[in-house]
């Protein structure tokens, strides 16, 4: 995830609307700070001296306008500058006249408690390390939005203090009590960043690259597996995208649980870096940013491109050279499905930044599947092509959306204005459906006819399906034209059909309908109406459960009786088991007197706490999730972390913290999508071709 700047923004946009001047006269070329900070991490005081090099046009600098924090001091204001105190900003404004030479640099000396935007604003005291970045406005930052800038920064602080912003490390050396660092970042970037802590550090060279890990403890093994992963997925994405574009790349270990990616490094919470998954999961996605969203950056105006094309490229790339490739896209449908509905849907041309799970279902998910889909159009070697033309076209600049397809468009000969009008400018997802699959035998052939048919408004579609024939286990994969709202495909066949299936590897990014998709947490979790079933036994063990998921006018005893909608059953002996255990056996799930068996694992009631998600049972529409937590202290752990489970059917936590164990998402049933004519052996596809043949880690 790239760090958040756009709330920053809206703190500059309403000092424009406050100033209401002119266009912003600086050419585009970066702007550079040499900055030098004096800073007491304790207290967050900084006595700072920048001086700003930037170049005027034409000598238009009626609008030479730049801001600090409100909370910042200047010493002086420099000759031929006014400063203004606007709403958690100082405004400073070169005054034009007639006669005044437009000025190419400006030093300022200030001081003050820099604004840590990480820290808790209900406990501001809650302190370990610093982190400031452009949303701090500790360094003076233009009037224009967008503008890019080159820096370089010494700073002075208590040892055993470490300093750590983007580009590379110049000087790391004592003087008396305290240390000084100094970076130099000479690649253009869209903000300063400058994170403390008391750091153990651990570096290394890899191809003349260093490499850096910065841990608040010691713990080389564990640094070790972060910088020589680093290694392979920086060669990796070299070869895939094109040379790696900032001066080193480095590790941060957070106290707080984030995960961002900035300019030559990475912002990563203490947990998350120890959970082992992680190191091939969100550690490339993270490492992967510095392609796309800081070595390219997205033109926010028509919408920010660089999350979509990160996960595709990290997460779903990763998976594919796996042979995983179709189960992740479905999983990303499903979270569209459950997550995205006519109150919160919107087009990708206006997403900038997640700040909900349907935000991130669109800005993700969607559009991973929509670079997916337009690898499908232009296919694997013009994709690869222009995904190396756009960064070398595009490195250390901004780019749109319009940009993306004018260079898709050269590398390919294709017109894709229609694909990119369809998907990027539309909000929602095509529903569609098989309505009907029937042939006959003529003549030593077969005629297959099939209707297809999608909901209004309908789309453009390029829609493989899969046909089995007598004879042949593998099926044939072809690809039809859907462009409206039904139509009818013909085939002639040699052999006699046994099925056909739609979009078999999950190809095109569609609304799943509701048969289709399997149960899930998150679809409890999101339903318009929800109800929560107390035990008649424990009650008051679930009670704050069920008011964290439910109002309190639908929170009932086990006598009461759910109406349409999700429900949530708590308790091993709440008489809606029975309807769980007779489900669950048909998914290999065995629920018994002493616990419960999950495929080839068992599990004791004792000390592990249970969730299942299925799909009702009563004809009502929705889901039914059973909770079964170990015991009360086990209950406020399960509350906090499985909103984060959202897209699994099933979890076991062993323990009051409690950590999960086992996770699993019920199989998906192609509802609508498939037609069998005749049972036989099972099924089969041709095996996908990822989009490279290399892999990070050969084996």
């Amino acid at each position: 995830m790239k760090f958040n700047r756009y709330v920053r923004l809206l703190i500059i946009l309403l000092a424009l609307i406050l100033a209401s001047n002119e266009a912003w006269s600086l050419s585009s070329e970066s702007i550079h700070h040499q900055l030098q900070i004096e800073l007491e991490p304790a207290t967050r005081f900084a006595r700072i001296e920048d001086t700003i090099q930037f170049k005027t046009s034409s000598n238009k600098c009626d609008v030479l306008v730049f801001y600090l924090h409100s909370a910042l001091k200047l010493d002086k204001i420099p000759t031929g500058w006014k400063v203004k105190t606007l709403p958690g900003t100082l405004e400073i404004e070169f005054i034009k006249s007639s006669s005044t030479i437009c000025p190419e640099t400006l030093t300022l000396n200030y001081s003050g408690i820099l604004y840590d935007p990480s820290l808790d604003p209900v406990d501001p005291t809650d302190f370990n390390g610093f982190f400031f970045s452009g949303e701090s406005y500790f360094y003076p930052q233009p009037k224009e939005v967008f503008s890019l800038i080159t820096f370089e920064m010494q700073v002075s602080l208590p040892e055993p203090w470490q300093a750590v912003s983007q580009g590379q490390r110049r000087k790391d050396q004592l003087s008396g009590t305290r240390r000084i660092v100094s970076w130099k970042s000479s690649r253009p970037s869209e903000e300063i960043y400058l994170i403390g802590n008391k750091f153990h550090v651990y570096e290394t060279v890899h191809n003349g690259l260093s490499l850096y890990a910065y841990l608040l403890q010691e713990e080389e093994a564990l640094a070790n597996r972060y910088l020589q992963t680093a290694k392979a997925y920086i060669d990796f994405y070299s070869r895939l995208i094109g040379p790696y574009p900032y001066e080193k790349f480095a590790l941060i270990e957070n106290s707080r649980q984030t995960g961002y990616g900035m300019p030559s490094f990475t912002l990563m919470g203490s947990r998350i870096i120890r959970f082992p998954f992680i190191l091939h999961s969100s550690y490339p996605h993270e490492i992967l940013h510095n392609w796309w969203g800081n070595g390219v950056f997205p033109n926010i105006k028509q919408g920010n491109w660089s999350e979509g094309l990160t996960a595709y490229l990290a997460d779903h790339l990763l998976l594919e050279l796996k042979g995983k490739g179709a189960p992740y896209r479905f999983q990303e449908m499903m979270k569209f499905t459950n997550y995205v509905n006519a109150g919160n849907d919107f087009p990708l041309s206006e997403f900038s930044y997640r700040d909900s799970m349907g935000s991130q279902s669109i800005g993700y998910a969607k559009l991973l599947m929509v670079f997916h889909m337009l690898r499908t159009e232009i296919g694997d070697e013009n994709f690869l092509k222009g995904l190396k033309k756009f960064y070398a076209n595009y490195k250390y600049r901004y780019a749109g959306y319009e940009d993306m397809r004018k260079n898709f468009e050269d590398v390919s000969g294709q017109n894709l204005n229609g694909f990119f009008r369809q998907w990027i400018h539309r909000k929602g997802a095509p529903r569609i459906k098989l309505k009907q699959a029937s042939y006959v035998s003529s003549g030593g052939r077969y005629d297959l006819k099939l209707t297809v048919e999608q909901s209004d408004p309908v789309y453009k579609l390029k829609l493989p399906i899969a046909i089995w024939t007598t004879g042949s286990p593998v099926g044939e994969v072809h690809f039809i034209e859907l462009d409206g709202k039904e139509k009818v495909f013909d085939f002639q066949l040699s052999s006699e059909p046994v099925a056909l299936q739609l979009d078999p590897y999950n190809d095109v990014f569609r609304q799943l309908g509701a048969e289709e998709a399997p149960a899930s947490l998150s679809q409890t979790y999101v339903a318009k109406l929800v109800t929560a079933l107390l035990p008649e036994i424990g009650r008051l063990d679930y009670q704050k459960f069920a008011q964290s998921v439910a109002k309190p006018e639908m929170i009932f005893t086990s006598e009461g009786n759910a109406p349409e909608g999700s429900i949530w059953v708590f308790g091993q002996k709440h008489p809606l088991r029975k309807s769980f255990i007779t489900q669950l056996k048909k998914s290999g799930v065995v629920v018994g007197e002493n616990g419960i068996k999950i495929h080839d694992k068992s599990f004791p009631w004792e000390n592990h706490s249970f969730v299942f998600t299925l799909h009702r049972t009563d004809q009502k529409k929705g889901t039914m999730t059973w909770v079964v937590a170990s015991n009360a202290k086990s209950i406020p752990g399960l509350i906090r972390k499985l909103p984060h489970y959202g897209k699994y059917g099933y979890l076991v936590f062993e323990g009051t913290a409690p950590e999960n164990r086992d996770k699993g998402i019920w199989p998906s049933n192609p509802v609508g999508m498939r037609k069998i004519f005749k049972d036989g052996p099972p099924l089969l596809l041709p095996e996908q071709k990822p989009l490279v043949s290399f892999q990070p880690f050969p084996n």
